[in-house]
């Protein structure tokens, strides 16, 4: 049954961090009964609300009296209202996608662009959305994740919950009905043009013929698969942190740990998702395993390298830099200039340049590591006993904001060797005990 108290148990439940004296809502409001009812109960709640509603303009006149209802709607409870109108059907075409993609697109972008810091948007999603979406699922093939359906909260690009997702239809109608709520209904709903509203019309009646409580027992269920996702997501995590080494910089995975769990596709997935990979790709990133040296794969954001005896992950963000470097001799080009690197027997006569540096080579651990440098760095400056953060020695230098963001840095694992083209590491100094010193030479780009 939904009242407003069970309603207010399940917000404090669910949304402890949601308070209603201090959030401001924007809630979704279409028109029909279960938006409508979210409305009727956010605001017998006495919450600070703006209702926002999209006109797709997919329905003709049927579009703009829903438009209409809402604008009244809102005028009756003398609350706030925002109202987007978009040709849903021109950016389909134009985007070259579904009416039903380009429609949640839409209104997913909207509703981005309104939410200030402190603002959560409400959406009318409830069981029987539940029960069709775990269906929808099922029937596509799908892992853990999906048969968890709808989540009650989303907190990452937009901020959203789902307060009316343990009650069904049914319950949300008798709501209305009791409190004398009018609302319009969409006559594209009854339709079986999509999928879902297959499920909804046809499939689902046939279930609960046989099982009447399918919706809440759905519910249930994907309640209690979100209780054994986290746990197995624990599980995995711990897993895999356990297996990562950062070697020169790079983060690895030896890959007789891999091995240890490769015929297990949940710990795969557990571990690749992250980077970007696809669940159909498993298989391949398997293969990686037992490629070549050098092999790799890739995703728009990393690349898993398959060196040696183990994997690298290497982040593909175009605007840093990370070169690992294998040699003592030679030069390496960058996207900045060029880095000349030379060994010596015996110590040289000291060039004074910023651009040139000596190092103690019987310190240094090859390979070694050319990257763009980072918040957390810090370092030991040439004749300082005391370590020093990086981003504070930077800001000392009084470089401009696009010039500090070009600082490189040459690194042995965690330890920074060289500011390149500014100052030192004192751990890696000549001094008169060194037997062969390693000179870098930097040359930027004309």
């Amino acid at each position: 049954m939904l009242t407003l108290e069970n309603f207010t148990k399940n917000w404090e439940k669910k949304f402890p961090a949601l308070t209603i004296k201090s959030t401001h809502f924007f809630i979704a409001v279409s028109g029909g009964v279960d938006s409508i009812v979210l409305a009727h109960l956010l605001y017998s709640m006495k919450a600070k609300m703006t209702i926002a509603h999209v006109n797709f303009q997919l329905r003709g006149e049927e579009s703009d009296r829903d438009e209409n209802f809402v604008r009244d709607f809102a005028a009756k409870l003398n609350v706030p209202l925002q109202v987007h109108r978009v040709d849903t059907l021109k950016y389909a075409e134009l985007y070259k996608m579904g009416i039903q993609e380009a429609a949640r697109e839409i209104r997913y972008a909207w509703f981005e662009s309104l939410l200030k810091k402190q603002d959560v948007l409400l959406t009318a999603h409830h069981a029987d959305d539940q029960t069709e979406t775990v269906l929808m699922q099922l029937f596509r093939g799908t892992g853990l994740h999906g048969l968890t359906g709808i989540p009650h909260r989303r907190n990452d690009v937009l901020n959203l919950a789902r307060p009316l997702l343990p009650f069904t239809k049914e319950q949300i109608k008798s709501y209305a009905n009791e409190h004398e709520l009018q609302f319009v209904e969409d006559s594209s709903n009854t339709k079986d043009d999509y999928t879902r509203n297959l499920i909804r019309n046809k499939i689902i009646p046939q279930i609960q013929a046989v099982y009447p409580n399918v919706n809440e027992n759905i519910f249930y269920t994907a309640e209690k698969l979100k209780e054994a996702e986290a746990i197995v997501e624990a599980t995995v995590t711990s897993f895999w942190k356990k297996g990562f080494k950062t070697k020169k910089g790079i983060l690895t995975l030896p890959i007789v740990y891999w091995n240890k769990v490769k015929d297990n596709a949940t710990y795969t997935w557990g571990l690749i998702q992250s980077y970007g990979f696809k669940p159909t790709q498993i298989t391949e990133v398997h293969k990686l395993l037992e490629a070549n040296n050098g092999a790799y794969m890739a995703t728009p954001t990393h690349r898993f390298i398959k060196f040696k005896e183990e994997i690298q992950i290497v982040s593909n963000d175009t605007s840093k830099e990370h070169l690992v470097i294998y040699v003592g001799e030679g030069t390496l080009q960058t996207k900045n200039g060029s880095l000349h690197f030379e060994l010596l027997d015996k110590i040289p006569k000291v060039d004074p340049s910023s651009n040139i540096a000596y190092l103690d080579a019987t310190k240094l651990d090859w390979p070694i590591l050319f990257r763009t440098w980072q918040s957390t760095d810090y370092f030991y400056p040439l004749g300082h006993p005391k370590k020093k953060k990086l981003n504070h020695f930077l800001g000392n230098l009084k470089l401009s904001p696009a010039i500090k963001e070009q600082v490189a840095i040459i690194s042995v694992g965690d330890k920074i060797c060289w500011v390149v083209g500014h100052r030192i590491d004192d751990r890696f100094k000549i001094t008169s005990n060194t037997t062969k010193v390693l000179k870098i030479t930097c040359q930027d780009k004309s």
